[in-house]
């Protein structure tokens, strides 16, 4: 037997070391939960559980991104709902004014209210927001470029691909006028000349007695509501001169386009004479003319156009629709040619996953009075209450189709959604497996490990008590 090395104690010793080692293991994992809690435990489970971990954060936060794309289309239609709701009155107003019955101040009333809707639907386009977000102001809708600034883009549809469309406007729209024979005197006007002056059925009491600049006067005055100007120029309109100065006097739209007119009838050949009417010229308003460019990325061979007034229609298979705005006068001097660049840039991207590409594109064009084409509707004749209520349906026909759309977006964005939780609680799961701890297991484990260490320290002290034994020897 030795005394100077205790093997049996340094046995003991080694055996309690690492058992104390086990149990501040056993401990740290108990008391933070997690199995691994450090790349030792287990490297390779532990670069699996990081990209885990990232990936279950990247999906929690995609579903909150797609809970507020749901926002955002419920803000849209909120607005969009209200604008339904003005149209509908619009069209019961636009009805009213079909009835002949109204008189004219009775159409004033109604003319009055629908400017004040017009107004109220720009009100609410301007207002409607999310985040300080335009929503319903074309803001959302894809960039265009055009190489002429006298020709813009004013709608596309999501069938229109990004990529340089080309065209050219070879004739610009132009306003229907009648010219008048009228040579100005200070005349007034005597009971025989007296009677009623019809433009496209819009009716004006010339009275006897009235002098010449009072007729035009009350014509300027009555004739504005109907959209149409009385002036007097020697030029078609571009420099006015005073009825005065013996220019001819015409009447000329104020829109433009094939489906202007100015019509013009008088109750007796008297005023006909008086007013120049007999021996006047009547010019029919025209749509600008345009032709379509065919590229590889461009307008198809298939795609073809429509014109009307100042606004040109592109339509192609598959839903694809395109709509260009001309400057008045753009044409004049020659043909003009624009380059129109679709870009991706423009609508509400939405990250709707975890990883790159993974994105939702929210386009909402603009609902502008102007753009629903409600924003010039005239209610003083039964003939213009039936176009608006024309122009009404198809208002309600754009603003429906937004409206769908917006439907299909926040069905995407709530199966997105749906599936960004399975996807987490799946991952997460897996994550649980590789990194948390088995509480019961480690447990036992502990335990375990703390009996074993109650034996080590009594072993120790056993192999302690062991070199007395050569005492005996001694004595």
């Amino acid at each position: 037997m030795r005394i100077n090395h205790n093997s049996m104690a340094l046995n003991a010793s080694d055996h309690f070391e690492r058992i104390n080692k086990n149990i501040a293991k056993s401990m740290e994992r108990l008391s933070s939960g997690y199995k691994i809690t450090s790349p030792a435990d287990d490297a390779a489970g532990l670069a699996i559980s990081t990209k885990m971990s990232a990936q279950i954060r990247g999906l929690d936060r995609a579903a909150m991104n797609s809970n507020d794309g749901i926002s955002v289309i419920q803000s849209a239609e909120g607005g969009l709902e209200e604008i339904h709701s003005i149209l509908g009155r619009m069209r019961e107003l636009a009805v009213q004014a079909g009835n002949d019955v109204n008189s004219e101040d009775d159409r004033d009333a109604i003319q009055e209210e629908i400017n004040n809707l017009a107004e109220e639907i720009d009100q609410i386009v301007g207002s409607t927001a999310f985040n300080d977000q335009k929503l319903l102001n074309g803001d959302l809708t894809r960039r265009t470029l055009s190489t002429a600034t006298e020709i813009q883009t004013t709608y596309l549809t999501e069938a229109v691909d990004p990529g340089v469309y080309e065209l050219e406007v070879t004739a610009s729209a132009t306003q229907a006028l009648y010219t008048t024979g009228f040579t100005y005197s200070d005349t007034t006007v005597t009971a025989a000349q007296e009677g009623t002056f019809t433009v496209n059925g819009f009716l004006v009491e010339i009275k006897e007695g009235m002098t010449m600049t009072e007729v035009y006067s009350e014509l300027q005055e009555h004739l504005s509501k109907i959209g149409i100007d009385v002036m007097a120029t020697n030029d078609g309109g571009e420099t006015e001169a005073e009825f005065e100065s013996g220019a001819p006097v015409i009447f000329k739209t104020r829109e433009y386009g094939s489906n202007q007119k100015v019509e013009i009838g008088v109750e007796n050949e008297e005023l006909a004479a008086l007013l120049g009417i007999a021996d006047g010229d009547k010019e029919e308003g025209t749509d600008c003319e345009a032709t379509l460019t065919v590229t590889d990325e461009g307008f198809s061979s298939t795609a073809s156009l429509t014109t009307l007034g100042n606004e040109i229609t592109i339509v192609d298979r598959n839903g694809f629709e395109m709509k260009v705005e001309v400057e008045p006068g753009a044409a004049e001097d020659g043909a003009i040619s624009s380059e129109i660049e679709v870009l991706t840039a423009g609508p509400l991207v939405v990250q709707t996953g975890a990883n790159s590409g993974e994105q939702l594109a929210i386009d909402i064009p603009s609902v502008s009075a102007k753009m629903l084409g409600v924003d010039n509707l005239i209610m003083y004749t039964n003939e213009y209450a039936s176009e608006a209520v024309v122009a009404i349906d198809e208002a309600v026909k754009m603003v429906s189709s937004i409206r769908s759309k917006l439907g299909a977006y926040e069905n995407r964005l709530n199966d997105v959604y749906d599936n960004l939780e399975v996807q987490e609680e799946s991952i997460t799961a897996a994550y649980s497996r590789i990194m948390d701890t088995n509480m019961a297991e480690e447990m036992t484990n502990y335990t375990q490990q703390d009996v074993l260490s109650q034996s080590a320290i009594s072993m120790m002290q056993k192999s302690n008590e062991r070199p007395e034994s050569i005492l005996q020897l001694l004595q």
